[in-house]
C-alpha cells in the first residue's frame, strides 16, 4: 500500500527485474503530467549484436569470495571470458535465477540457490545486488541529466508475476529493502496490472492489433478485458471489468504457469541435445559448459525470425565447439553429416548444414514453440468457460514472448472472436505501465482474495469438533492448538483500501520469532493450520513487541494497491503496529 511518505516524492522510478532481461524507467510529476506514457528508459548496449535495447539480460556474476561484480549484458560478457580461458569455475554465475522463486511457500524460507556449476549462494544476496545496482544506475542517469533528485524523494515501484505467492513477492520487497531502497518509497506492483495500466493510457495508433475506436471500446464502463503477460518465465493472466468511474473490478484472479519464452529455449535445447547425443551432451556440460550457453545465445536471436507456416527456412549458428567436441567423441565424425534427428517423443526431424549454419523447415522450428503455447491457449480456453469468463471480448497481450509471431498467430487463431490488442513496445509495457502505476496507483478498485487468510491460534478442547491429536493441557486446561481463525476467505470480492471487520483476540506470552502467526490457504474453511493446503506467512507482531500478554488485540486486514496490510491495535496500550504482506 501507497504510505504517507510517497505523497512527498518528486520522482517516479520503476525497476522491472525478468526472468530472462531487466531495466529501469523514470519519469518526474511534470513529465506525467505533459504525457502519462512519457518515460526515460535506460537504454543498454548488446555486444552479442552491437544493438540497443531498453532491457538488459537478468545474468549476475559474483568473485570467487562471492563480492559482486557484474550484472547484465557485462556479466555475461566477463563470464564469457573467465570460461574461454577456464577461470569460471569458482566465480558464482547465476542467469534466470528469477524463477527459483516462483514456487517459495514461506516468507521464513533461507532460500539458496545454485549458480551455473552448482555453487550455492544466498537468494536474498543475489536478488539484492542486481536491484542495488540498477538503484545506483538509474540515479547516475538522474545525475547525468542534472536532475536534482535526492534518493528519500524518488518512489519506488518493483514489479513482480500476479502469479507469485505472497511469500515470493514478500521476498521481492525484502531484496529491494537490502539493496537500500526505503520501504516506506516501495510498492510492489503486479506485471499484468501495470501492462492495462500503459494499454489503458496508450494512443491507438500505437496498438498493432488495435482499430479505431479499441480503446474506448476496451476500457469504456461494462467492458471485460484478459490480460496475457507473457514473459520470459512466467505466462501471467488476470481479467477486468470497467466500472462506472473507469476504475476496474478484478474478474478472475491472477493465474497462469512457467510457460514463458525461455520454455521455448529449453524445448531448442533438448533437440541440440538429441542432435549431438548423450555422450557429447555430457562431456560439453562437463568440460565446456560454455558451449551451450553460446548455442543458447545464437538461439535468443535466431528464434525471433520464426514466423508461422513461413517459405524460409528457420537458420541458427552452431557454436565451433559442438562440431568440435562432436567430431572427439565420434572418432572424428562429422556433424554436419548428419541428416535426420531423431526426438525423443519418436518425431523426425530433418537438417541441413551451410558453413557454421544449421538450417530446418519453418514447420519443424515452430515445434520448438508447440508444449509452451498449448499450455497458454489450454489455460485461456478454460479461463473462457469459467462464468467470470462470460462476455470477455478483448485479449490485451503484452511482454518480450507477446512479440513472437507464433505466440500472435496462435492465439488469433483460437480465439478468432477476441478483440486482441498488442501495443508496439509489448516487450516495455510492463515496465512503462509500473511508472504510470507509481503516479496513479487507482486503476484497481476491487480485488478477489487469492487465498483464505487467517491466524493460528488455540481454543479449549472441544471433543466434537477438534481431533485428538490437537489436544494439549496448560494451566490446567485442555485445549486445541494449530486452529486456523479465518481473517477473509478465498475469492472474497474486496474493495482497495477498505478494512475489512476486525477481530478481537490475546496473546499468553512474547514469542521468540513474534506473535500472530499469519497462514494462506487454498481451502473456503480450513480447520488446521498445518493441513496440506495451508501455508506459513510470517507473524504479525515482530520479536521485541511491546503489547501486553492476556490483553485484548484487534486485528483487521486491508487490501491494499497491490499489497495487504494487517494492523494489529491494542486498546489497553494504545499500540498499533502494521504488517505488510510483500514485508518481512
Amino acid at each position: 500500500m501507497a504510505s504517507s511518505e510517497q505523497g512527498d516524492y518528486l520522482l517516479v522510478a520503476a525497476i522491472d527485474f525478468g526472468t530472462t532481461y531487466s531495466g529501469y524507467a523514470f519519469s518526474t510529476r511534470n513529465d506525467f503530467t505533459r504525457d502519462p506514457t512519457k518515460a526515460y528508459l535506460k537504454q543498454w548496449i548488446d555486444p552479442s549484436s552491437g544493438m540497443l535495447s531498453n532491457k538488459t539480460s537478468t545474468c549476475v556474476l559474483f568473485t570467487k569470495e562471492k563480492q559482486f561484480s557484474k550484472f547484465g549484458f557485462e556479466a555475461e560478457a566477463k563470464y564469457l571470458d573467465l570460461m574461454m580461458d577456464n577461470e569460471h569455475k569458482e566465480w558464482y554465475f547465476f542467469r534466470r535465477f528469477k524463477m527459483c522463486l516462483y514456487a517459495l511457500k514461506s516468507s521464513e524460507d533461507d532460500v539458496l540457490i545454485e549458480d551455473e556449476t552448482g555453487k550455492s549462494m544466498s537468494a536474498l544476496t543475489v536478488f539484492s545486488a542486481p536491484i542495488r545496482y540498477l538503484k545506483n544506475s538509474l540515479l547516475e542517469e538522474c545525475r547525468k541529466q542534472n536532475t536534482d533528485i535526492k534518493l528519500e524523494e524518488i518512489k519506488w515501484i518493483v514489479t513482480v508475476p500476479a502469479i507469485w505467492s505472497d511469500p515470493a513477492k514478500s521476498f521481492m520487497r525484502s531484496a529491494a529493502v537490502q539493496a537500500g531502497i526505503d520501504s516506506k518509497m516501495l510498492t510492489i506492483a503486479l506485471e499484468p496490472e501495470a501492462a492495462a495500466l500503459y494499454v489503458k493510457y496508450v494512443p491507438v495508433e500505437r496498438r498493432v492489433g488495435g482499430k479505431e475506436g479499441d480503446g474506448f471500446q476496451t476500457f469504456s464502463p461494462g467492458s471485460k478485458y484478459i490480460i496475457v503477460d507473457a514473459g520470459g518465465g512466467t505466462i501471467d493472466i488476470t481479467a477486468h471489468e470497467v466500472q462506472e468511474d473507469c476504475r476496474v473490478k478484478e474478474l478472475i484472479k491472477a493465474t497462469g504457469g512457467n510457460w514463458g519464452g525461455t520454455s521455448v529455449d529449453e524445448s531448442y535445447l533438448n533437440f541440440i541435445k538429441c542432435l549431438i547425443g548423450d555422450t557429447v551432451t555430457k562431456k560439453i556440460l562437463q568440460d565446456q559448459s560454455n558451449i551451450f550457453f553460446d548455442t543458447c545465445r545464437e538461439f535468443e536471436i535466431a528464434k525471433r525470425t520464426i514466423k508461422p507456416d513461413s517459405d524460409l527456412k528457420f537458420t541458427a549458428k552452431i557454436p565451433s565447439g559442438l562440431a568440435e567436441t562432436y567430431a572427439k567423441q565420434n572418432a572424428g565424425k562429422d556433424l554436419k553429416s548428419i541428416k535426420i534427428v531423431s526426438m525423443k517423443n519418436k518425431d523426425q526431424v530433418a537438417v541441413t548444414f551451410v558453413g557454421d549454419k544449421m538450417r530446418l523447415v519453418s514447420k519443424d522450428a515452430e515445434g520448438f514453440f508447440v508444449d509452451s503455447v498449448s499450455n497458454i491457449l489450454v489455460h485461456l480456453s478454460k479461463l473462457f468457460r469459467q462464468k467470470a469468463g462470460k462476455g470477455i471480448n478483448t485479449i490485451i497481450l503484452v511482454g518480450g514472448y507477446a512479440e513472437s509471431p507464433v505466440l500472435i498467430n496462435a492465439i488469433k487463431s483460437k480465439f478468432p472472436q477476441m478483440r486482441t490488442i498488442i501495443p508496439q513496445e509489448a516487450a516495455w509495457s510492463v515496465l512503462r505501465g509500473a511508472v504510470i502505476f507509481g503516479h496513479d496507483p487507482s486503476l484497481i478498485k476491487q480485488r478477489l482474495s487469492k487465498y483464505t487468510y487467517g491466524i493460528g491460534v488455540y481454543r479449549l478442547f472441544d471433543p466434537s469438533k477438534h481431533d485428538e491429536k490437537y489436544r494439549y493441557e496448560e494451566d490446567g486446561e485442555v485445549r486445541c492448538h494449530s486452529l486456523f481463525s479465518k481473517l477473509i476467505e478465498i475469492d472474497q470480492l474486496v474493495t482497495v483500501g477498505e478494512y475489512q471487520k476486525e477481530k478481537g483476540y490475546t496473546i499468553r506470552k512474547a514469542g521468540s520469532k513474534g506473535n500472530f502467526s499469519l497462514y494462506s490457504s487454498t481451502l473456503k474453511n480450513p480447520t488446521y493450520v498445518n493441513e496440506n493446503e495451508c501455508s506459513f506467512i510470517g507473524n504479525i507482531l515482530s520479536p521485541g513487541h511491546n503489547f501486553f500478554p492476556n490483553e485484548n488485540i484487534r486485528i483487521k486486514m486491508c487490501f491494499g494497491e497491490t499489497e495487504i496490510e494487517f494492523k494489529a491495535h491494542q486498546p489497553k496500550t494504545q499500540l498499533t503496529t502494521t504488517y505488510y504482506l510483500g514485508q518481512r
